[in-house]
This record gives C-alpha cells, structure tokens and sequence, in this order.
C-alpha cells in the first residue's frame, strides 16, 4: 500500500510540474506571437506604402509619357 501512495505521490508531483513547464511555455509563446504580429504590421506597412509608390511612379509615367 505505501508503494501505491508514493507513486500517486509521485504522479502528482510531475503532474505540477508538468504544469509549470506548460504555463511557462504558453507565456512565452504568447510572447512570441506578440512579436510576430507585430513584425508582420510593419512589413504590410511598408508593402502598401512601396506598393503605392510604384503606382502612382507609373500613373506619372503614363501621363507624361
């Protein structure tokens, strides 16, 4: 019987750590996903402004051309 409670003692132990590590994980990752959405803003940013920029060089082109 006490071998029994030690290993649901044991069980139980790994299970709060296990716990932890994946608390631990998902803030991080959080994090990360913060960072990213934040990164690929920028990047729209600059794509929609060079894209814009293109064309109105090229409605300069055609108008003058």
């Amino acid at each position: 019987m006490t071998q029994q409670k030690l290993f649901g003692e044991q069980i139980a132990k790994d299970l709060a750590e296990l716990s932890a590590h994946l608390n631990t994980h998902e803030a991080v990752c959080a994090e990360r996903y913060g960072m990213v959405a934040a990164r690929l803003k920028r990047l729209e940013v600059v794509m929609m402004s060079s894209a814009g920029a293109i064309i109105l060089l090229l409605i300069g082109l055609v108008f003058k051309g």
